[in-house]
């Protein structure tokens, strides 16, 4: 009793309607998840789904939290319809796919020329060609079994495991995203140049997320690369990962679209930005002048103030639009000063000297882990893999010899013209010889 029951539970599992259902609803699910934004604050929530006035007249970030769309992906629902559909594919790979397998390489004869008759191509041919016959099917990569007078040989088995490493690539597929999705985290991190950071800005966190504690990042360098036109062309950074002794485990330099990648940490280039200058006076002493970002009309810019002595309005400012052009200074009426490069100086008032030593610049990381990557990837291999094997075609041929000749035919489920052409061929070859 309790073996049919496990037997008709298994086989509902593996019922084709029931996995399109699923599929169908973990597509629709992804696309919630690609409308409503994932992994923000509460606030955001409250205020861009409020309670006064829900979206498509439901939606309110009260139902937002408490069916976990927030955080989607993860959610418990959604993790069970992963798994009824990883079991459902299971399910008809062990009960359906693997048993006809196994039936296609079972040696079919046929008996009697009756059966022939519903051949996609049969013909007749003299008898004592009968090892010519099977010398030519083999020349022609079919695997040709003999039973006394009857004969059977099929070629392209290959093309029927597809199916089953289709279903085993979308299993791994939902198993390594789930994977990224649990032990996976983001962070942004904006790092002065020469200064050593650990992964502390944590923007998306899975439930088993780790944070490696003995690993952390020193910028090297950074610089940028501008076009003719003094436009942003490329920039880079020089980063080297450090154990905690400060021992360098990897350098690279990197920029856009080149990370650098160790274990299952990968770090991106993603901004960066102007902290401040590093400014000299007349009496050797060095000082950090902090400056301001300012983003208008799709530029930006930086502006820093700096007092000259006891009287507030006695001050200059000074506007950098990058790190190529000149630093321009100007008085505290707004009237321009001078421009000038790093290295250069400039006198205020006729007694204060002040040199521009350097730009304190830092570098904005994307510091990405996903442990369940290499899973996906291996998925996608294998999907890629399984969709050019099946396009191989199976074909089948079966011969009786009878008292005076011997009665052929053969099928195939795909590419019929091609086999019929296949087929007169062997025929061709086997009355010649």
């Amino acid at each position: 009793m309790k073996y049919n029951f496990t037997t008709r539970f298994i086989k509902r599992l593996a019922n084709l309607q029931l996995a399109i259902i699923l599929l169908f609803t973990i597509g629709f699910t992804i696309a919630i998840g690609t409308v409503i934004e994932q992994d923000q604050a509460l606030a955001f929530y409250k205020e861009n789904y409020p309670i006064d006035k829900p979206l498509f007249g439901f939606l309110t970030w009260k139902i937002v939290l408490f069916f976990n769309l927030d955080r989607l992906y993860t959610a418990w629902w959604f993790l069970l319809i992963l798994f009824l559909f990883a079991t459902s594919l299971l399910a008809c790979t062990f009960t359906t796919q693997l048993p006809s397998l196994k039936t296609f390489k079972i040696w079919k004869f046929y008996t009697q020329p009756k059966q022939f008759e519903n051949l996609t191509v049969n013909s007749n041919v003299q008898l004592e060609t009968s090892n010519a016959f099977i010398y030519n099917c083999n020349n022609k990569r079919y695997h040709f079994f003999r039973q006394r007078k009857k004969g059977y040989a099929y070629s392209g088995l290959l093309g029927r495991v597809g199916p089953i490493v289709v279903h085993a690539s979308i299993v791994l597929l939902l198993i390594g995203s789930t994977l990224g999705s649990f032990g996976g985290y983001i962070a942004q991190e904006l790092i002065p140049r020469g200064e050593i950071s650990h992964i502390q800005n944590i923007t998306k966190f899975g439930d088993l997320s780790y944070l490696p504690q003995n690993v952390s990042c020193r910028i090297n360098d950074f610089w940028i690369t501008y076009t003719k036109e003094l436009k942003t062309e490329q920039f880079y950074s020089d980063l080297s990962l450090l154990d905690p002794n400060g021992k360098e485990l990897i350098r690279k330099t990197i920029f856009v679209n080149e990370p650098l990648t160790f274990n299952d940490i990968v770090l991106y280039q993603t901004d960066w930005d102007i902290l401040g200058l590093k400014l000299g006076l007349s009496n050797k002493e060095v000082f950090q002048l902090p400056l301001k970002k300012i983003t208008k009309g799709g530029r930006k810019f930086w502006l820093g103030s700096l007092t000259l002595g006891v009287d507030s309005t006695d001050k200059i400012t000074i506007l950098i639009n990058d790190l190529k052009s000149e630093l321009l200074i100007y008085d505290v009426k707004g009237i321009f000063l001078e421009g000038v490069s790093i290295g250069d100086s400039i006198t205020i008032n006729n007694n204060l000297k002040i040199q521009v030593l350097d730009y304190i610049t830092s570098t904005g990381l994307q510091i990405k882990s996903d442990p369940g990557i290499s899973t996906v990837y291996f998925s996608f291999l294998l999907l890629m893999l399984s969709i050019y094997v099946s396009f191989f075609t199976y074909s089948q041929i079966w011969s009786v010899e009878e008292l005076s000749q011997i009665t052929i035919g053969g099928k195939s489920n795909r590419a019929v013209l091609f086999f019929q052409e296949e087929f007169r061929k062997i025929l061709k070859l086997t009355i010649i010889q």
